[in-house]
């Protein structure tokens, strides 16, 4: 990865706003409904091409493809994955208590706030879920977004790895990199904790024989991205999720062993890859919630270190988390390593001033050196603000950067 030697870098976590003709063709796609893969592919190329270059047109030094091909940023591991199949879903139960998302293993739903805050989930929760705001699905995707149909995914078998899909991404965005002034190319991908927490196994005889089959299928992926010249970016809610959910005293040594085992799977999934061209984004699932049983950083901060990666994410301007920045007051961050924090929060239309995100960068580059330092986002902006509103937050965050940069590099 590269560092911030003469100003600080920008990114963002991945996730942009597909043009609405390629919305529409991936929700026919995912609806059963006629449509041409001919045409989601040639669309797919020159959207890839487009986004590129507004990300640097705008400032943005460190960019990727929008991850417009992707169901989201999970779920797009199932087409490239044998032995996943797809079952009906259950009966809903007919209250959605703290009892039930610990059985459904539930890792981005926020369970004893669902509890607490039952009224405001009742009210306000639309088809989106609350992570899309119901505004952008009325006012920016009136046909509805382009998500698979909700189904339970087990794994019924071994798990084989598929290389079509990840050939077609990255021969894509390496033609639209051409002519595109950037300091550096990543594309993100699941973490094995993250499919492991959201299918049910049925086949492996153990936990650790399922986690380490997950990482070894998806090594394939890491292994083409960072063959191809790409950072590798890894995207997990699995680690505050599952530390969501288990809240007591005794849970929190049960979370403490499952972390061990999710991040050994992890490292072992990103055998021979250089940590310097990983880079991993820790999110708190990013939902337009209360997010009050949020695990704090100072609980995590150690198992984030303790992944094979030169760069880490972490959501710091969500009001939740904004003051974690004092956690690397007493968390050393070792030599080498890079820190992400982002500076934007997509949990609100507000758009931040950039004298504001200058200041969230400026406590990060005074605390861990300013080379140590890379400006993003809290998380991707596809379906939680309007694009509109996505494209003058991330000029913000452009601007933000420079001012603090002026103020670094006097």
């Amino acid at each position: 990865m590269k560092a911030s030697t003469n100003r600080i870098l920008t990114t963002h976590t991945g996730a942009l706003h597909r043009p609405p003709d390629l919305e529409e063709l991936y929700r026919k796609k995912f609806a059963g409904e006629p449509y041409e893969e001919a045409a989601i592919d040639a669309r797919l190329a020159t959207a890839v091409a487009e986004i590129a270059r507004r990300q640097a047109g705008i400032g943005i030094d460190v960019i990727d493809d929008g991850e417009f091909s992707k169901s989201s940023f999970w779920s797009y591991a199932r087409s490239r994955l044998d032995g996943v199949v797809a079952r009906p879903l259950a009966p809903a139960p007919a209250a959605r208590d703290d009892t039930f998302f610990r059985r459904a293993g539930q890792t981005a739903s926020s369970a004893s706030d669902r509890v607490r805050f039952a009224e405001f989930y009742a009210d306000t929760e639309g088809p989106g879920g609350v992570t899309t705001p119901p505004s952008v699905i009325q006012f920016y995707m009136p046909v509805g977004t382009a998500h698979e149909p909700p189904a339970n995914h087990v794994v019924a078998g071994p798990l084989k790895y598929k290389p079509e899909e990840i050939r077609r991404d990255i021969a894509n965005f390496q033609r639209a990199l051409a002519g595109v002034a950037h300091e550096e190319a990543f594309l993100p991908a699941v973490a094995p904790g993250m499919l492991a927490t959201r299918y049910r196994n049925e086949y492996y005889k153990s936990e650790e024989e399922y986690y380490f089959a997950i990482a070894d299928a998806l090594h394939e992926e890491y292994l083409a991205i960072t063959g191809a010249g790409f950072v590798l970016q890894l995207d997990d809610v699995s680690i505050p999720g599952r530390r969501r959910l288990l809240t007591g005293a005794d849970d929190r040594a049960t979370f403490r062993k499952w972390a061990g085992l999710a991040v050994d799977a992890l490292n072992h999934a990103l055998k021979g890859i250089s940590p310097d061209r990983v880079r991993y984004h820790m999110c708190w699932s990013s939902m337009n919630a209360p997010h009050t049983d949020d695990p704090p950083l100072a609980e995590l901060a150690d198992i984030l270190l303790g992944i094979n990666a030169e760069g880490y994410q972490i959501e710091a301007a969500n009001v939740r988390h904004e003051h974690e920045y004092h956690v690397w007051e007493e968390v050393r961050l070792p030599e080498g390593k890079i820190l992400m924090p982002g500076v934007i929060c997509h949990a609100t239309n507000v758009i931040e001033h950039p004298e504001y995100v200058a200041e969230r960068i400026l406590r990060y580059a005074n605390l861990v050196g300013r080379a140590n330092v890379i400006a993003a986002t809290d998380c991707g902006l596809r379906g939680r603000v309007h694009p509109q509103i996505a494209w003058a937050k991330l000029e913000a965050l452009a601007e933000g950067a420079r001012i603090a940069s002026a103020k670094l590099w006097r």
